[in-house]
């Protein structure tokens, strides 16, 4: 097995990794900075679905710019408010939080021992950047294991009333749907990455959702799968158009950097993480944005900077070790450098942000907000593929799960991860003082688990985590 990379230069949307890495490489990972992330939900014995039970909160950036987000999303928040019988919590931030400044905010304000657990919100929605509302404040909150976090992330003001209406309108006015269709899309840009990806994740998280309708664990319209020819948008378009409740998960390369870099931050900001298809083209936000897509559905988008891109990315040390050690060429590593944000500030892609403040457009987006590695599709310990990951996760959304508790299950196998890096690391530790060195096999299962563990932690959700594909019977 080796390792394929879904990040493609902007100008010859050719893979930046011309050729993969071996999987050994992945020896060469430094240690991990661990998150507490539980495999299961503080209050276990709540209806993770009720908000009466798990109470909804919204946090926004202290400041004029933040009131005025306040002010816009007041009727998601009052909507909120009746459903769980009480009022919303609203907390005012400092922008900037580091990791200390941000688990203090979580064990003094969000859950303050001063107040009953049943006060607690569990759903919390960060309205705002990544520069206002940080990375690390997202971080603690889901890695805290209490919290299902989603993040709205507009550049104009007008897309956060925009959605906040789309959100009511599903919710308040139109037909509540029963089923959706599942529709599974790999762009056939004839990549290896995009292949493997396509044999070894997409079609069996398909035969798996189609098992479980047939033997009535899964409730479902249609369940689709295509691969798209390359530079196919007008049929993806076509695909993605129809008026009906829709899961839509694609597999594909993000845009990356072009050859030399970004030539501003407007362009990188714009292009920056679209679902690239190829040398015919790409997903661009104007599109999205002007016509329907995924309208009231759930897009899971599997690629590099799919939800965004951070100021650095998790795996720059190990890959500036590959180069250290001679196993990378350098200019693979140029490239992710090209890609970092150009002016220093992490940012939210615009592609998904065109496609949540489309009137037609899905009401959630779960996506990597770092790079996206072809280690997700299988677990080498174990030889098992993780198509039953995606799985679990698209037949809670099918089922009628909120989005929130759906992506918790995702969370679920990095708290696994971690737990057995956590045990692995315990284990050399002592053997380390017994005999003075590590076996070569331990150091390779906690590389391993190295890798899946970042890779599953970088999903994020953008959208409000409380709503739902489907109504439950």
């Amino acid at each position: 097995m080796t390792l394929h990379l879904l990040l493609a230069r902007a100008d010859e949307r050719e893979p930046i990794l011309e050729e993969p890495l071996p999987l050994e490489s992945v020896l060469l990972a430094p240690p991990p900075a661990y998150l507490p992330i539980p495999t299961h939900l503080h209050d276990i014995a709540g209806d993770p679905d009720s908000l009466g039970a798990q109470r909804w909160a919204l946090i926004v950036p202290e400041g004029e710019q933040g009131r005025r987000i306040e002010a816009i999303l007041k009727p998601l928040c009052e909507l909120r408010a009746r459903e769980q019988g009480a009022p919303v919590e609203i907390c005012r931030v400092p922008a900037g939080m580091d990791r200390a400044q941000a688990i203090e905010f979580r064990d003094r304000v969000l859950h303050s021992p001063a107040r009953s657990r049943r006060e607690h919100a569990r759903y919390v929605l960060l309205a705002g950047g990544l520069e206002a509302l940080s990375l690390e404040l997202q971080e603690v909150l889901v890695g805290d294991g209490a919290c299902f976090v989603g993040r709205l992330a507009f550049e104009q003001e007008a897309d956060y009333e925009a959605y906040v209406s789309k959100v009511l309108a599903r919710e308040q006015s139109l037909p509540k749907p029963r089923k959706a269709r599942a529709l599974y899309l790999s762009s056939g840009d004839g990549t290896a990455a995009v292949r493997n990806g396509q044999r070894n994740i997409v079609t069996p998280a398909a035969q798996q959702c189609r098992s479980e309708h047939q033997q009535g664990y899964l409730r479902a319209k249609d369940i689709l799968e295509e691969e798209l020819a390359e530079g196919s948008v007008e049929r993806l378009l076509e695909l993605a158009a129809q008026d009906e409740p829709t899961l839509l998960f694609t597999l594909s390369h993000g845009v990356g950097a072009p050859t030399g870099g970004w030539r501003s931050v407007d362009m990188q900001r714009q292009r920056q993480g679209n679902l690239c298809l190829g040398h015919g083209g790409e997903l661009e936000p104007s599109v999205v944005r002007r016509h329907p897509f995924i309208p009231g559905g759930v897009w899971f988008y599997f690629a590099c900077f799919g939800a965004g891109t951070p100021t650095c990315s998790v795996y720059e040390k190990w890959m500036e070790r590959l180069v250290r050690f001679r196993e990378m060429p350098s200019r693979y590593l140029k490239s992710v450098h090209d890609s970092r944000p150009k002016d220093g500030r992490p940012f939210v892609a615009a592609l998904p942000q065109a496609a949540l403040a489309n009137a037609d457009g899905p009401l959630a987006v779960i996506a990597h907000l770092d790079l996206a590695w072809s280690y997700a599709y299988r677990d080498v310990l174990t030889e098992r593929y993780h198509a039953h990951r995606l799985e679990a996760v698209l037949s809670s959304l099918m089922n009628g799960h909120r989005v929130g508790p759906a992506v918790h299950v995702l969370i679920q196998f990095a708290g696994r991860a971690d737990a057995r890096l956590r045990w692995q690391y315990q284990e050399q530790a002592v053997k380390d003082s017994e005999t003075g060195k590590p076996l070569p096999e331990e150091l390779v299962k906690q590389a391993y688990l190295w890798m899946e563990r970042h890779d599953i932690a970088s999903y994020v959700l953008l959208g409000d985590p409380a709503v739902r594909l489907v109504v439950p019977d």
